[in-house]
């Protein structure tokens, strides 16, 4: 067949397939196949999501505190006179924070990284919010700091770093324990899990 009776695909769905290849665990093929659903829904749909990743992206901030995903700074978490400021639980991200708090168990403060430390993908310490994290342990010295990041290589990495960091022998630092599988992601853990899971954490030191 001569190449030039084949159909050549649109430059405007090359361009959106390109958009959204670029999202976290989006592949070219599952891009495409995203690319023509959205070309199919009803208009009306498209208008109302993208309605709604404007408002996201224009209302929704970082608290200045502990990093989290939040309409008001500080966050409700932090502001909240209830909850126990004098343990800080570390994790990843804000999706791994509020896959805690939907377990009803923790009523402590957070510190979000940001990501974590993956020297193969050009992020050190300083990419992360850890000097932050260590100048708040200094301003306010907590009794329990939980080490929630997620059981890979690149959360082990960045746990031992900041355990390394943290000088004060006086801090008890425990860790989450029974129940996350090695490999595994915190936002894709259920809540029984999760709860078991916090529950039996161990000390570190």
């Amino acid at each position: 067949m001569n190449s030039s009776n084949k159909a050549s695909i649109s430059s405007v769905i090359t361009e959106l397939v390109g958009h959204l290849s670029q999202l976290p665990g989006i592949g070219p093929k599952t891009a495409e196949r995203l690319a023509f659903h959205i070309i199919k829904t009803p208009e009306s749909k498209i208008t109302s999501l993208s309605q709604s990743l404007m408002k996201a992206k224009q209302q929704l901030t970082f608290c200045k505190n502990c990093f989290i995903v939040t309409e008001n700074d500080p966050c409700s978490i932090c502001s909240n006179e209830f909850r126990d400021h004098k343990t800080l639980c570390i994790v990843h991200n804000s999706i791994d924070a509020y896959a805690i708090e939907n377990t009803n168990t923790y009523s402590g403060s957070y510190h979000i990284l940001n990501g974590s430390i993956s020297p193969i993908n050009g992020i050190g310490p300083n990419e992360l919010t850890i000097s932050q994290l260590l100048m708040r342990i200094n301003n306010n010295l907590p009794n329990e700091i939980i080490i929630a990041t997620n059981p890979t290589i690149e959360g082990d990495a960045t746990s031992t770093y900041i355990i390394n960091q943290i000088k004060n022998d006086e801090v008890k630092i425990t860790r989450l324990a029974i129940g996350i599988p090695i490999g595994g992601d915190l936002d894709y853990t259920d809540n029984k899990t999760l709860t078991q899971a916090f529950n039996s954490r161990q000390p570190i030191r």
